[in-house]
Order: C-alpha cells, then sequence, then structure tokens
C-alpha cells in the first residue's frame, strides 16, 4: 500500500558513469574534452570537488550507494559480488514512502537486487519509457547506470571508433602525470574522451526526457562515478585518480546555480541523503550522514575523512586508504606484490607503453615503483602540495606524527565495521611505545592482540 505523504517529496534521478575520474570533466577544469549536457548540468547546481567513492571497483562502490555501508560489511567487497539479499537498502523506505522506482542499464549487484524496484530497463528499454509509466501522483527514482567511458576488455576502444563526430584530437588531451606523455597515449586518451562524449550525449536524452515530462522542477538530479578511469594508477587503486569521483547535484529552487565546494564527502552519505529527502529516517546500519543541509546552504558538520578500500578485482590487493583535507594514507596489506592492475586496463595499449618505458629506464620514479616489490606497506600523500601523489611522505620524519594519526584512525574505521582484515595500528606492542612506526607495520608477522 502506498503511504499518504504529508508533503509532495522531490523526484530523484541519479545518472551515474562507468569508469570516470572527476578531472576528465569539462565542469571540471579540462579545457579539451567535450561535455556540453553534464557542464550545464554542474552550472545549475553545486559540483563537488571532494567526493570519494568507497572502493575503486564498480559492484562494491554501486553497493555503498544502495546500503549507506562500506562494502566489507555488506558482502559485497569482491568484484561481480551480487549484494545479499538479507541487506537492506534505501529502496524498501522510499518504496514505502510512495515512490516508484526504476533502474535502467547497469546495476552490477544481481538479478535479486534488480527485483527490488518496480521497473527494470535493462540495455534495451529506453529510459522515456520510465517516464510514461511512473505515476503522476506519485514520487519517483530513477537510477541510470551508463557503460560509458568503460573500456571494453577485448577490443579496449576499438568500439567507440567513429562514434563521435568529430573525434577528439589527439594532440588536445590532458595527459595525467601518472602516464606517459607518448603519442600511442594520447591516441588511447582521445578514444577516452569520445566515450565520455558519448556519455554526456546519454545523459543529455535522459535530461530532455525529464523535462518533457513536466517534472524537472520537483526533480533533484544527482550524476556522479563508480570510480576512475580505467588507467594504471587509476581505476582498481586507491590513488586520487580511482576513488575522487564527479558528484554534481542539480535541485531547481533548491540548490543555487553554479555552486563548487570542497567538503569532503563519502559515497556512504548519498544513500541518506536520499532518505532525508524521502521524509525517512536513516537505515540503522548506515556509515553516511545526510548532506540535504550542505546542499542548501544550511550549516553542515563537516567530514574529517573518508575511507576506501579495495579487494579482490581480478587479483587478490586487499588496500585500504583514509583521507583527510589535506593528506592521503594508503596501507597496502599484501606489500610483497607489485602493484597489479585490473585486466581492462593491465591489456590495454597504455599498460603495455609503461612497461616499455620502465625497461628502456625512462620512467620517474614514481611510476617506476609500480613494477617494484615489495611495495612499500604504507604511502602517505600531501594533497595539497601533490595532487597526483608522486611522492611518498611515509618515512619522512617531518611528517610521522600525521602518518600515525591517520593510522590510527584508519585503524578505528576498518574495527568500528568489521574489517575482515587484521586492523594495522592498534597492536599493544606498538601502542606501548607511544608512537606508531609505519615502516614496521607489516614487517614480518602482526603482533598478537
Amino acid at each position: 500500500m502506498v503511504a499518504s505523504p504529508s508533503r509532495p517529496p522531490p523526484n530523484i534521478v541519479v545518472l551515474i558513469a562507468d569508469d570516470l575520474s572527476r578531472f576528465s570533466l569539462g565542469c571540471y577544469g579540462d579545457p579539451h574534452v567535450r561535455t556540453p549536457a553534464i557542464d550545464r548540468l554542474a552550472a545549475e547546481g553545486i559540483r563537488f570537488q571532494r567526493a570519494y567513492a568507497t572502493a575503486p571497483q564498480c559492484s562494491p562502490s554501486r553497493s555503498s550507494l544502495f546500503t549507506g555501508r562500506t562494502p566489507h560489511a555488506t558482502g559485497t567487497s569482491r568484484l561481480h559480488a551480487p549484494l545479499p539479499r538479507e541487506v537492506p537498502t534505501i529502496l524498501e523506505p522510499i518504496r514505502e514512502r510512495g515512490y516508484f522506482t526504476g533502474v535502467f542499464r547497469k546495476h552490477h549487484l544481481g538479478n535479486d537486487f534488480a527485483r527490488r524496484f518496480d521497473l527494470v530497463g535493462g540495455n534495451d528499454m529506453p529510459t522515456a519509457e520510465f517516464f510514461r509509466q511512473a505515476p503522476p501522483d506519485r514520487p519517483f527514482f530513477l537510477w541510470v547506470g551508463f557503460n560509458d567511458p568503460h573500456r571494453d576488455l577485448y577490443t579496449n576502444y576499438d568500439h567507440i571508433r567513429g562514434e563521435v563526430i568529430p573525434p577528439h584530437d589527439p594532440a588536445k588531451v590532458t595527459v595525467p602525470p601518472f602516464l606517459p606523455d607518448t603519442p600511442a597515449v594520447r591516441a588511447d586518451l582521445a578514444l577516452h574522451y569520445d566515450a565520455i562524449h558519448r556519455l554526456d550525449r546519454d545523459c543529455n536524452e535522459v535530461l530532455q526526457q525529464l523535462d518533457a515530462s513536466g517534472r524537472a522542477r520537483d526533480t533533484i538530479v544527482i550524476f556522479l562515478s563508480d570510480h576512475g578511469m580505467p588507467y594504471p594508477r587509476a581505476k582498481a587503486t586507491l590513488y586520487e585518480a580511482g576513488i575522487n569521483v564527479p558528484l554534481i547535484v542539480r535541485w531547481p529552487g533548491k540548490i543555487a546555480p553554479g555552486i563548487e565546494t570542497s567538503e569532503l564527502v563519502s559515497s556512504v552519505d548519498l544513500p541518506a541523503t536520499w532518505l532525508d529527502l524521502a521524509d525517512q529516517p536513516p537505515l540503522p546500519s548506515m556509515e553516511g550522514r545526510s548532506l540535504v543541509s550542505l546542499l542548501t546552504g544550511r550549516p553542515h558538520p563537516s567530514r574529517q575523512y573518508v575511507y576506501a578500500e579495495r579487494n579482490w578485482h581480478d587479483t587478490w590487493e586487499p588496500t585500504r586508504a583514509i583521507v583527510s583535507k589535506q593528506y592521503a594514507l594508503i596501507c597496502n596489506c599484501r606489500p610483497e606484490v607489485s602493484y597489479r592492475g585490473s585486466l581492462d586496463h593491465v591489456s590495454a595499449p597504455v599498460w603495455n607503453i609503461l612497461e616499455a618505458e620502465q625497461a628502456a629506464g625512462r620512467l620517474p620514479p614514481a611510476l617506476a615503483e609500480m613494477f617494484h616489490s615489495p611495495r612499500p606497506p604504507i604511502e602517505l600523500y600531501d594533497l595539497v602540495r601533490d595532487p597526483h601523489e608522486l611522492i611518498n611522505l611515509a618515512n619522512d620524519p617531518a611528517h610521522a606524527s600525521i602518518g600515525d594519526s591517520l593510522l590510527l584512525e584508519l585503524d578505528r574505521w576498518m574495527r568500528a565495521t568489521n574489517d575482515f582484515l587484521p586492523p594495522p595500528a592498534s597492536f599493544p606492542e606498538i601502542r606501548q611505545e607511544g608512537k606508531l612506526t609505519m615502516t614496521r607495520m607489516l614487517d614480518g608477522p602482526l603482533p598478537k592482540r
């Protein structure tokens, strides 16, 4: 039975990209990629600079967007793991509130999960069908999971050739500092830009359908990505390029246009926000907090930290990270092995170029370190002075207290969320010393707790 709302809550539309780093959009400062629809959405709402995914992988990240919990707390830390039937999501309470719910294209959380929606569109049903079926007297929740700009495992970006006219010019792409600037890398990035432009066109189509429905003024639109770009040191890693994602929110009459914020935000905050919009309390197990006050310009408690995890993707590479307003600390829990990327970019041209540059001795130290074994158990970066995380400060005595405090906070979070990995810091032998020694944290067997 549909609940009788005391006041009409807003409709909610979620547009989620697949494999897109924050900096790869025009509204986030890339002057060469063509994203007019997303840029316009940002001009009409609020743009987040410090929004973080809970994982740099598709399904673990997406599970957090429906549960408000970190992946290891819901049994979804492994890539392709379906969301367990017994795990509560936002869908149950918002449907109780009267929302008509729909999921189109990619959700990546299993067939049982899809059955929680009123309408399942898949890849074949046009999203216009959702607006046709949505009852005019009920609010709606629509999730559209785009496949772009995901790289194909076998054909890379060959499937995108000819899709965008004119194609992006390899000479006019922005090569991030963690990739070598070669003609082949530029050519591949140009195809990545083409896939981003196709994503932009698809977003624009949904936004036009929303306008045509006559319900745009009563709808909050959220655009984000599940994690970062499909390149080394991005996707499937806990570096900024892997977990710092675009987040844009438009809410006519509620959010002032053209706002930018540097507040720390985690993807676990978004489901709490959607429940708040629907006048529903947060789920008891939620780790996130509603962003409604921040969106509407009211006082909002600032986050001090966000957290992220990486577990099994194509390889077993358990990693944990904590990000503060200035620093990022990454804990590599298998330091004995060298960097292992995901198959869809390790099998791509850029990885072959990295290997060739490494063999020729031309890679800078930060990139060459990907090929070294063992890896540093702890990495610490100053995101203000070193936004691309090329200078590891973990062994710098001047940053020891900062690293130690972040490690203790990461330990606290892992314990609070029942992480299956042993927490790294709070062992009695270390705490009795009065300080932590990051370089010995994973050196040999862990002390008994």
